[in-house]
């Protein structure tokens, strides 16, 4: 059976063991938390600068590719800082600072309070009753301790769940707004026109032989709607575009008047 001593030998180690595993393990959180940060902020910096050194010394010069690049640089940072927050290792290197330094200074000061109750004792013969009030004193201190840890570690689930439940919903919105839609074109008026011809951005032409034409499987956005032929009263060229906006998942209708 353990000597009292013993015990809080035990017990001290088993928090020592607790507050040392935070700082072991604040240095991998710590590491990769400064690191996608650094590297997030250098991203952001050459996203601002790229445009900036094709305007002023490149004079709008310089190929598309370069501009791009410092729309890529922004995208890469702004994906680290999702990266971060769904693993948790900023949030996650704080949270493991607060918990260690808390563990310590518990245990500061119950070894404190420990060696007041029993200065001047013999701990080897002390009566029953002082005996129980100090083994008390040690369950306390250990379940203290541990709901110290365990609300560290309920914190981690939360936060988890959170990011979880936050990428299920942005993975579920990004598919619901990729969704193609479809485009339902009315034409008006195309008795008075010949050689008609009708066409979606840069897609290939189509013979207009009908009023009504759909265009399916349509990306989200904002589409150019196009329309060329001959007046048949005057013989002159007629031309003419829409802008149209395709919602994702839906029917998008409108209708084109053929006027010169």
């Amino acid at each position: 059976m353990e000597t009292i001593e013993e015990t809080y030998i035990n017990t001290i180690q088993e928090a020592n063991n607790a507050s040392n595993w935070y700082k072991v393990n604040i240095k991998a959180k710590r590491k990769y938390s400064r690191g996608i940060r650094l590297t997030s902020i250098i991203l952001f910096g050459l996203g601002g600068i790229i445009p900036l050194i094709n305007a002023l010394i490149l004079e709008n010069k310089g190929e598309t590719t370069i501009l791009n690049l410092g729309y890529i640089a922004i995208a890469f940072a702004g994906t680290l800082l999702l990266l971060d927050k769904f693993f948790g290792f900023s949030s996650g290197w704080i949270r493991y600072i607060t918990t260690e330094m808390e563990i310590t200074k518990k245990i500061k000061e119950f070894e404190l309070r420990w060696k007041i109750e029993t200065y001047g004792k013999n701990l080897a013969v002390i009566p029953e009753e002082e005996a129980k009030e100090l083994l008390s004193m040690l369950a306390d201190f250990i379940i203290m301790i541990k709901e110290i840890v365990k609300e560290e570690t309920s914190a981690w689930a939360l936060e988890f769940q959170t990011n979880m439940a936050e990428l299920q919903k942005s993975i579920n919105n990004k598919i619901e707004t990729t969704i193609p839609g479809s485009i339902k074109v009315t034409l008006s008026n195309i008795s008075d026109y010949k050689n008609l011809k009708i066409k979606l951005n840069n897609m290939g032409s189509l013979d207009v032989k009908r009023k009504i034409y759909f265009f399916q499987g349509v990306p989200p956005g904002y589409h150019v709607i196009s329309l060329i032929g001959e007046n048949i009263a005057t013989n002159q060229l007629f031309e003419s575009a829409e802008v149209v906006l395709a919602e994702a998942g839906k029917l998008t209708e409108f209708t084109m008047n053929l006027e010169d």
